[in-house]
């Protein structure tokens, strides 16, 4: 069933493939596979209380498996579980130092509680250089040099992030703006 369920998410059915995998987590108990998938699915469904019981339930059933820990560590940061997110966020990253999209989460999570802004921004910056083609990645990075008034920093990586469908014109605009006045 549950390779049924896989079959059914790549072709975008994702509340079909949900289906699948809720079935044969009642025929299969404790499997990493199975509440691995249903918990990432429940997350891309916006539904992170859901999904954290049954990422929580993977990690537990397989520690080992770092894919895991990235999907929980967006599940605690959508419910504003800061410390449990950076926990699971350096988990990910202990098991595959290239996750760029742990590097990135990792980084505004730091931002956000006050960590030293230089260490946000190396963790985004690491990411961008991991994945330069995702534009959430740089718009991140983007948002930690404007914080910083590195305003041409900023601007190259709003631009950057717009090229690749993400962020907002206005914005840079704005930021042109201000580059310009600061330079009068």
């Amino acid at each position: 069933i549950s390779n049924l369920g896989l079959c059914v998410y790549k072709t975008g059915e994702k509340e079909d493939a949900l289906d699948f995998f809720l079935k044969a987590g009642t025929t299969a108990e404790n499997v990493y596979e199975i509440a691995f998938q249903t918990g990432r699915l429940y997350l891309e469904n916006g539904k992170p209380q859901k999904a954290c019981k049954y990422l929580e339930q993977a990690a537990q059933s397989n520690p080992e498996a770092g894919g895991v820990y990235r999907y929980l560590g967006e599940c605690y940061a959508r419910l504003n579980r800061a410390e449990s997110a950076i926990t699971a966020y350096k988990k990910a990253l202990k098991f595959n130092p290239g996750d760029a999209a742990s590097l990135s989460s990792l980084g505004c999570l730091f931002d956000e509680q006050g960590e030293n802004p230089e260490i946000a921004i190396m963790f985004c910056r690491e990411s961008v250089g991991l994945s330069p083609e995702n534009g959430l990645f740089r718009h991140r990075l983007g948002q930690l040099y404007l914080k910083q008034d590195r305003l041409d920093k900023a601007l190259k990586e709003f631009t950057e992030a717009k090229k690749l469908g993400y962020g907002n014109p206005e914005d840079i605009q704005k930021l042109k703006h201000q580059i310009k006045a600061k330079a009068s």
